[in-house]
């Protein structure tokens, strides 16, 4: 059984996550959509920025657009042990390293860094690397090989993407000291040639069986993980239910083609979903939005916020999403997102703008266990019953 616990970054307060603006902000930087009638954050000119509705061009940069969880990853021999962001959105793992230039180099201070000359483990590769986002901001650097232990598992050989060079807004994010990718590798960044993510390499060196990972996120203060190669049926008593995955686009893209409001359920023909971990919030089209935030006595969108509040001791509606043939609920603890001040709160469920998509962030997450089943190119979902 190889568990790894999550935690959350020393710059949230206990219990506290990103604010409200930096979670949209960073997923709109992510996936760069443009709003429809209620997304708070669009990509505009290569630049994140606030919005107020689809046509406004008096628009605001965004602000820091920090991570929530972090999970200790040790690199090399001997080991040095970094707080990596696991996100089941990207491909790359990439670090904070000892050949940042710069301002990077000052800003280090407050990492853990690999340095790949005090591995003995460690071998240079012809690859380079380079991430770029919706805002401009990037990250690139060169490939080495080295030890990777995830979860005490030891990947021998994994490719790790050294951090050369780092944009502002990578350097004003103090929560991580990297990122682990957990999706496909299809849309790893490594030129010439993508390179293996570490769960393919779990795969393909025999180390885990089943061929999964599987992560339970906590509502608060409550403990969190990841498994590898193993399915902790602790977790729930529920039954998990299984959908195919879409990996054409390299996400974990599922059907989602229904949802329940109060019990009365809506269809949604054709519509899917990414699981993604390294969103914080669950974003659906904005005909969703309008419905769920109607059911709820006082809600409105907030303009100059840039998302939908509601009154903070408003009755909150019962909502459901379909993942396959399956309805899970959203708990309560999650819908909230934040104070938005003067009595109101934000929600949780926002609008996708014009991403064709949907995106299942930590919001939905929480409220289920989620086996990532790599092998079968599938995903199994249980309600969570706390």
């Amino acid at each position: 059984m190889s568990l790894l616990e999550l935690k959350r970054p020393a710059m949230y307060p206990p219990g506290k996550g990103p604010s409200f603006q930096a979670a949209y902000a960073r997923a709109a930087r992510r996936y760069g959509f443009e709003p429809g009638k209620y997304a708070g954050y669009a990509k505009r000119n290569n630049v994140v920025v606030k919005v107020k509705s689809k046509d406004d061009k008096a628009t605001e940069h965004e602000v820091p657009a920090h991570t929530e969880y972090v999970v200790p990853v040790t690199i090399g021999t001997p080991g040095v042990t970094l707080n990596l962001d696991f996100d089941t959105g990207s491909s790359d793992l990439w670090v904070w390293s000892s050949e940042l230039a710069g301002e990077g180099k000052r800003e280090s201070k407050a990492h853990a860094i690999y340095d790949p000359s005090k591995s003995s483990t460690a071998k240079k590769t012809e690859g380079t690397w380079n991430i770029s986002y919706g805002d401009g901001s990037s990250a690139s650097g060169n490939v080495y090989t080295d030890n990777v232990t995830v979860a005490g598992i030891t990947i021998k050989g994994q490719a790790v993407e050294l951090a050369k060079n780092l944009s502002s807004s990578f350097l004003s994010d103090g929560g991580n000291d990297g990122l682990l990718g957990l999706a496909w590798p299809a849309i790893n960044t490594v030129q010439p040639q993508p390179v293996a993510t570490p769960v393919e390499n779990m795969m393909k060196q025999k180390l885990v069986d089943p061929q999964v990972f599987t992560v339970k996120l906590g509502h608060g203060d409550e403990a969190s993980f990841y498994s590898f190669g193993f399915i902790d049926k602790t977790v729930t008593s529920q039954p998990i239910s299984y959908a195919s995955v879409d990996n054409s686009q390299g996400f974990w893209q599922v059907p989602s083609t229904s949802w329940t409001i109060n019990g009365e359920e809506q269809n949604r023909e054709g519509n899917t979903t990414i699981l993604d971990t390294g969103t914080t919030l669950c974003l659906v089209d904005d005909s969703v939005v309008e419905a769920i935030y109607q059911a709820i006595e006082g809600a409105r969108y907030d303009n100059s916020q840039g998302g939908w509040k509601y009154p903070s001791n408003a009755q909150i509606p019962t909502v459901t999403f379909a993942v396959g043939d399956t309805q899970f609920t959203v708990n309560e603890k999650d819908f909230g997102f934040g104070d938005a001040g003067n009595g109101f709160t934000f929600g949780g469920i926002q609008s996708r703008g014009d991403n064709p998509f949907d995106i299942f962030g930590d919001v939905f997450l929480k409220s289920v266990y989620v086996v990532f089943d790599q092998g079968e190119t599938r995903v199994g979902l249980a309600q969570r019953e706390d």
